[in-house]
């Protein structure tokens, strides 16, 4: 089954009543997009494993696909789910769950193709690291209809437990691609964590204002 058929089994929203107006995709964030087919109430044939006191390996099926993840003890979506195609046993699909300020959410997705990511189509970030310097490359979904972007990555960087720094860089973009690059601390032989988020802010051909935002979380050395 090809990437285009997943994408609208993940965005197809099953539950609509008849008398309810079709939803605009272009308009959903990532969470409304993937939240039918990795619903417990939306899967078949569960398997619910406890994993410790706080996290249970949950596997189902929803359409043509097989769906494996994990929950909190409140069933809440945490970290990153998987879609494979029961026939061809393919991954088609990676999300990645977080719950920040009560709101649980996908923070990034992967579509696959021919087993490799559909960068173009996907929603994640890559991180580079060198002796000197932490490289970000964050990868958005293209659309002809974005007009003017901008993408920031605000930070902190944090060593044993203390902030040493907090910035805020603007990133280049070559077609989907943001790229901003952090340099190490250089009065520290701790390792350095930096917690942050990126956001993208466009216009639409509408004229309507749009976002993007990847929350980041990487140990550094």
């Amino acid at each position: 089954m090809n990437k285009f058929l997943l994408l609208f089994i993940l965005f197809f929203i099953a539950s609509c009543k008849k008398s309810e107006e079709v939803k605009n995709f272009d308009n959903l964030n990532s969470s409304e997009y993937f939240s039918i087919s990795t619903g417990l109430k939306n899967m078949k044939d569960i398997n619910k494993n406890k994993i410790n006191d706080s996290l249970y390996k949950i596997t189902g099926t929803f359409s043509n696909y097989t769906i494996t993840g994990c929950v909190d003890h409140k069933n809440i979506r945490v970290g990153w789910w998987t879609a494979i195609n029961k026939q061809s046993k393919e991954l088609n699909a990676k999300l990645e769950y977080k719950f920040i300020d009560n709101k649980e959410f996908v923070n990034q997705y992967l579509l696959f193709e021919d087993g490799k990511i559909d960068s173009v189509n996907s929603k994640f970030y890559w991180l580079d690291k060198n002796e000197n310097v932490a490289k970000y490359n964050f990868y958005i979904p293209n659309s002809s209809k974005h007009l003017e972007s901008e993408g920031k990555l605000n930070y902190h960087v944090y060593t044993n437990g203390t902030e040493l720094k907090h910035s805020q860089y603007k990133c280049s973009k070559i077609e989907n691609i943001f790229s901003c690059e952090i340099p190490y601390l250089k009065d520290t032989e701790s390792k350095m964590i930096i917690r942050g988020n990126f956001w993208e802010l466009f216009q639409m051909e509408n004229g309507n204002i749009g976002e993007n935002e990847i929350y980041v979380l990487d140990t550094l050395k």
